[in-house]
């Protein structure tokens, strides 16, 4: 378990703090920074939560006031030296907030990583990452239990539920432990309701999303005698749809549940470059195939955004490397 005592100083030293997620943020990202936002907000803190991209429609009901605002390079320029704390949620690499990398890391302000990612970049001293957590909500939820002047009602309760229910897979992942049920059972208990809460995670979701997906799935293509299998999703297939980047969350998995498959790719084409995403079982570290391409991530679970070349330059690679990692 870490050590919060070098970050509850920070927190009572401290008035204002502008927290932060990754890019398409998912629903650790999301749960985890609204949990912090009620958190910091009960000690009486000075808070401002603005991410790089919008939050996906099927978690804005963990933020049904918009207090998450989008980052706005033209007028947030200077933002980054108006708060007395930066702290990054669930991501340890600033190269994962986009436009925002530059702001953040010049900042002379204190800034705080707290994630549970591997490969970490150091930032800043203050790094508060440990892999073994299955989720940043797990690690958010040791913090606020740490503070016993705060109680985990159903305020906090339940975006911390969402952040834990989605990263660890809906409780299936490899690094979902005791610990992990013995967390969300706490949770269930401040009244968060788990099938009223799944559904609105997961069965919640606008018909574009279900057109995208049936146009990933027909993408499916199996290389290397059925262990590898590839979906891709194209910028026709986004306006076709009136869909966008942030509705793919999820969509890998359908590739890696294929029988025989050990590595799952989705190619998703941006507006400059792509992005993939890369899934696997068994002893195999997608993470490391992600590195190859600038990328990283977890060892089951990884991605890579690639801005300087299109899919027809890199497919062929990432297809002829992933067979090293089969063997």
């Amino acid at each position: 378990m870490l050590n919060f005592s070098g970050l509850h100083k920070i927190i009572e030293e401290n008035k204002s703090f502008l927290i932060t997620t990754h890019v398409n943020p998912d629903g650790d990202a999301i749960g985890s920074q609204i949990a912090l936002y009620k958190y910091l907000n009960r000690l009486g803190k000075e808070l401002r939560l603005i991410n790089f991209s919008e939050t996906p429609s099927n978690l804005q009901f963990l933020d049904p006031e918009s207090i998450i605002e989008n980052y706005q390079t033209s007028s947030m320029l200077n933002i980054f030296e108006q708060y007395d704390v930066l702290i990054a949620v669930d991501f340890n690499r600033l190269d994962r907030i986009i436009d925002m990398e530059d702001g953040f890391r010049k900042s002379s302000k204190i800034k705080v990583c707290i994630d549970h990612h591997e490969d970490s970049e150091q930032f800043t001293e203050f790094m508060f990452v440990d892999t073994s957590y299955g989720s940043t909500g797990e690690i958010l939820f040791d913090l606020i239990d740490s503070y016993k002047e705060i109680n985990i009602d159903y305020e906090i309760a339940l975006p911390l539920y969402v952040a834990i229910m989605t990263d660890s897979g809906s409780f299936k992942y490899e690094r979902t432990l005791p610990a992990t049920h013995l967390k969300a059972a706490r949770l269930l208990g401040a009244g968060v309701d788990p099938k009223e809460t799944h559904r609105l995670v997961f069965e919640n979701v606008k018909p574009g999303k279900i057109k995208l997906l049936g146009k990933a799935l027909n993408s499916l293509t199996l290389y290397h005698d059925g262990r590898v299998a590839l979906m891709k999703i194209n910028r026709a297939d986004l306006n076709e749809t009136g869909t966008g980047e942030e509705d793919t969350d999820g969509f890998v998995n359908y590739a890696l549940s294929v029988e025989d498959v050990k590595i799952a790719l989705l190619l998703y084409e941006l507006q400059e470059g792509l992005k993939v995403s890369f899934r696997s079982v068994g002893d195999i570290p997608v993470n490391k195939l992600a590195e190859e391409f600038g990328g990283g991530g977890h060892f089951h679970a990884a991605g890579a955004r690639i801005t300087d070349n299109t899919a027809e330059a890199v497919l062929p690679k990432i297809i002829e490397l992933s067979k090293k990692y089969l063997d």
